[in-house]
């Protein structure tokens, strides 16, 4: 059994709740309705190990949650890296995924926003081929079939010309000067069809 000494609230729609462990005092901040769940137990309470199982799940979904919100506010990141940076920061893998998915139904990832600028600035800053630019944004975290997906809208919509692109990539590096077999090579190198 497990003692309460202490019930406050914190942020909205959330409860810190001081469990006493062997004299030792632990806060956990917990959504109001795992309290609720829990039997809105009050001060001078015991509780069972379900019930602090319960309040230890709700604290780290918590700190989860908070940890999710500071790494995106840095900067995008799909649902693979975030899942990742919240498992090295010692968020169990359940958790973690939970959190991840919030964030997607929240908006705060979107992927196919994310593939959109990338892709763009692949194809038509970097000069770059769809054989390169595909296992380059695998290895980043992004699933095949999305990439392969918007690749083809971009396309479709004329925001990504392979054709003008090959044009230009070989205007800058070799000019005038194009023999054929420095043209194949330059062009398998950055990813195109030959």
């Amino acid at each position: 059994m497990y003692n309460i000494s202490k019930i406050e609230d914190a942020v909205q729609g959330y409860i810190c709740i001081t469990v006493s462990i062997d004299g030792e005092n632990r806060r956990y901040t917990v959504r109001t309705s795992v309290y609720e769940e829990i039997g809105m137990p009050h001060k001078g309470a015991l509780i069972d190990e379900d019930a602090f199982y319960a309040i230890t799940l709700g604290d780290e979904y918590y700190r989860a949650k908070r940890a999710a919100l500071s790494i995106l506010s840095y900067g995008d990141n799909n649902e693979k890296t975030l899942h990742t940076k919240l498992r090295t920061r010692g968020i169990s893998d359940e958790v973690a995924i939970d959190v991840v998915h919030e964030m997607v139904s929240l908006g705060y990832i979107d992927e196919r926003r994310q593939l959109e600028r990338l892709i763009t600035e692949e194809a038509n800053r970097k000069l770059r081929g769809p054989r390169k630019i595909l296992p380059h944004l695998m290895s980043k975290g992004y699933r095949s079939s999305d990439i392969k997906s918007v690749l083809s809208s971009l396309c479709d919509s004329g925001e990504i010309n392979f054709e003008e692109n090959k044009e230009r990539l070989l205007d800058k590096h070799l000019g005038d000067s194009r023999d054929t077999e420095a043209v194949k090579k330059l062009l398998y190198k950055h990813g195109y069809n030959i």
